[in-house]
């Protein structure tokens, strides 16, 4: 009878030991948009996202995704080695807002801006620094890219406006 609770034991350590190691390799490495997807996954809980723009600084990825349910959002994949990456950081907003966030590499502060709305045609990036406005950057958005602008200055506050090809404005 011992003998038989060994056996039944031992096999189940093996299965556990078996599932464990499946489970190990077979979660997602961020090593492909759809890998990245699936890190995303279910952040809100029930979203699903898409990713249908990135872009790289100093090996991070920095991706633009969406989702069926009315959100956009930034997220930002740390690199691992190999190939491998880690999501470090998300922001969303409703699809008709335009994502301001921002995120450290290599000590500096990057602004990450972008905007899944209606389709415009160019940007306006505008730092304040000691209460006087800045020039503003402006940035190409026909392509809808994720514009990422080093930090400049330790205080300062930042404001956005896109604009379509009539001249309207979104803020």
């Amino acid at each position: 009878m011992k003998k038989k609770i060994g056996i039944v034991i031992g096999i189940l350590i093996i299965l556990f030991l078996a599932y464990s190691a499946w489970s190990y390799f077979s979660r997602p490495d961020g090593s492909s948009v759809q890998s990245r997807e699936e890190l995303l996954e279910n952040i809100p809980n029930g979203t699903k996202w898409k990713i249908t723009k990135e872009t790289e600084l100093k090996n991070y990825i920095i991706s633009g995704m969406y989702s069926a349910d009315g959100k956009s959002g930034i997220a930002v994949f740390e690199p691992l080695g190999n190939g491998k990456y880690k999501m470090s950081s998300r922001e969303w907003r409703e699809n008709d807002e335009i994502i301001i966030s921002g995120y450290i590499i290599d000590g500096t502060w990057y602004d990450l801006v972008w905007f899944n709305g209606v389709k415009t045609e160019y940007a306006e990036i505008i730092y304040t620094i000691d209460d006087v406005e800045q020039e503003p950057i402006i940035h190409d958005a026909k392509e809808m890219d994720i514009f990422i602008n080093a930090s400049p200055a330790k205080d300062y506050s930042i404001s956005v406006i896109y604009y379509d090809e009539d001249g309207n404005k979104y803020q």
